[in-house]
Formats: C-alpha cells, sequence, structure tokens
C-alpha cells in the first residue's frame, strides 16, 4: 500500500501577526486574500505617514513666511520716485569785499588779525597764575614782549631746526597755560570739557575765523593736527598725510583754502540731533550766509540724506560723493 507523502514548510504569514506551519494542501485562495490584506495595510501606513510629514512641512513653511514677513514689517524702505529734474537757480547772491589798495599788511598783521593781542595776554596771564600754583617761590613773571617773542621762536623752530634754546625759553615752556587749573571741572561733571585746558585760547581764534566774509564754494573735510604724545583725544588716520595727531573738522575755501571755522574732535556727543556727521556739518555751517547759494562740498563720510534736506532749507546747496 502506497502511502501519499504530505509536505509541510514553515511559511510567514504576510500580515506580521504570526508565525505558524501551513499545509502545502491549503488552498491558494486563502494565499492571495493575506496578501491583499497586507498590501491594503501597507498602503494605508504610507498614506498616513506620507500626510503627517506635509503636515509638519506646511507648518515649517508657514513659520518661515511669519518671520518674513515680519522682518518686512521691520525694515524701513524708500520709495523713490522718478521725477523731471529742473536745475535750480544757483547763482551767487553775495559779495566778496574789494581787496586793500593803500593798506600794505605785514606777515605779523596777519597773525594778530586771527590770534589777537587777547590771546597773547591770556598765556601771559595764566602762566604767570601757573608758575605760582607751582612753586610761589619761583614765579616766571612773563611779560607781554616777552610772550610775543616766544611764541615768534615756536613758530620759528617749526622752519627752522635749532640745536637748543635758552634756558629762559625752557623755562616759559614748563609753565605755559590757557587756563587756570584750580577751575577745571572734574571727569564725573556733565559739562566736563576734555580740551578744557585750550578751549578759551581755541574760541578766541575760532570766533576770529568765523567772522571773515565766506566765498562761493566752500569744502568740509577732516584734518589732523600732527602728535604723537599721549592723550585720549589722539586719533589714526592712515589715509591722511600726518596719520597720528589731534582730529580737526574744518570749513576752508573751495578755491583760496582760507579756514574759516574748525572744530576740534573729542569724542562723539551722547545726544545728537540727527547723527554725528550731519551735525558737525551743520555746525560748521551756523555763519554761511543764509539764501546766498553758497556751494559746499563733503565726502562720503559726512553725506546722508538729511543733511542734504537740512542745507536746502538754509539756502545752501551741497555736493556729496
Amino acid at each position: 500500500m502506497s502511502k501519499r507523502a504530505v509536505f509541510k514548510r514553515q511559511t510567514i504569514l504576510l500580515n506580521g501577526l504570526s508565525e505558524q506551519a501551513t499545509d502545502s494542501s491549503e488552498s491558494e485562495d486563502e494565499m492571495s486574500e493575506v496578501a491583499e490584506a497586507f498590501e491594503r495595510e501597507s498602503a494605508m501606513s504610507e498614506s498616513s505617514s506620507s500626510d503627517d510629514e506635509s503636515d509638519e512641512t506646511d507648518d515649517i513653511e508657514q513659520h518661515e513666511n511669519d518671520d518674513s514677513k515680519s522682518k518686512r514689517k521691520k525694515k524701513k524702505k524708500i520709495h523713490w520716485q522718478q521725477k523731471q529734474f529742473a536745475a535750480p537757480v544757483a547763482a551767487f547772491a553775495g559779495t566778496l569785499p574789494a581787496p586793500p589798495t593803500h593798506v600794505e599788511l605785514q606777515p605779523i598783521d596777519y597773525f594778530y588779525s586771527m590770534f589777537r593781542h587777547e590771546s597773547i595776554r591770556l598765556l601771559m596771564d595764566q602762566s604767570n597764575l601757573y608758575s605760582v600754583q607751582k612753586d610761589p617761590n619761583k614765579p616766571v613773571r612773563v611779560t607781554e614782549m616777552e610772550m610775543n617773542r616766544f611764541i615768534g621762536v615756536l613758530m620759528m623752530t617749526g622752519v627752522y631746526s635749532f640745536p637748543e634754546q635758552r634756558f629762559f625759553w625752557t623755562e616759559i615752556k614748563k609753565n605755559l597755560h590757557a587756563v587756570d587749573n584750580s577751575t577745571q571741572p572734574k571727569n564725573t561733571d556733565p559739562n566736563f570739557d576734555r580740551a578744557y585746558k585750550v578751549r578759551l585760547l581755541m574760541n578766541i581764534i575760532r570766533e576770529n575765523f568765523r567772522k571773515l566774509t565766506k566765498e562761493e564754494k566752500l569744502s568740509v573735510d577732516e584734518q589732523i593736527i600732527p602728535f604723537k604724545g599721549k592723550s585720549i583725544m589722539k586719533q589714526h588716520m592712515p589715509n591722511k598725510p600726518n596719520r597720528w595727531g589731534y582730529k580737526m573738522f574744518v570749513l576752508a575755501g573751495g578755491k583760496t583754502g582760507i579756514c574759516y571755522d574748525f572744530i576740534l574732535y573729542t569724542g562723539k556727543g551722547e545726544s545728537p540731533q540727527y547723527c554725528f556727521c550731519t551735525d558737525i556739518v551743520l555746525d560748521l555751517c551756523e555763519t554761511v550766509p543764509r539764501l546766498m547759494n553758497h556751494k559746499i562740498y563733503f565726502d562720503n563720510y559726512f553725506t546722508t540724506i538729511r543733511l542734504q534736506v537740512e542745507l536746502k532749507r538754509l539756502g545752501i546747496y551741497a555736493v556729496g560723493t
């Protein structure tokens, strides 16, 4: 009697729920039903995961859009409008005084026209006072004539080099002062001025420069007074002929080069009206006649839209790079 061999195999159910032995004689219809169920289950899981990922992507994109909108709101935009340009009437309306015809001025006369005898007496009085404050037993007792000669010596040493100076001139240099040290405010004082020790002398000289009649074309720029000693006001400007020294903002004539006004830089102010560069130019233009069609030139360090608007209100034309 022949025995019918029955073969068994291990089959893993496709739905992943369990593992059992399956007879090879099972119908193929059951196997096809299981496969279809597995396909339906995998399709549903894939669709659910894709929906979750799309929701997360939408949330991220929405957040990025909100951030970009907020940045666009914060950024200030300037809307430029194209208009037909009409050249303004900019003919110079001022007049310059005629040069003297019968009076021939000497170099010392030009010096005193800016420096004045008042500044000589100021240096004389404050230097004598400082010598007494330092040592009452050794007053210098400088006279006005001696102070004049001392300033002349300083000017000559800027042109010629001398091997040494007389002891008397050295003593004047040690005691040279332009202000009373006992009245100097403290560093914590809100009215503290870093240029306090030369402020009175600078004010005298500056007022004389400001009285000069301005020419039509003017220029505003920076200037360095060479100095390599120790000072909190010392500046470094690598593009200038003298890189180290005190920085001055100067209003000068475009053709003559005559200085009409200057401001010593002692540090940025705490509460500027517009911005530092704009305020400097407006301060230098205080004595420029209004509505006379003066032209002022300056570089991109000073050029701002606010400055152009304010100068236009004063009747001053400006050209900035």
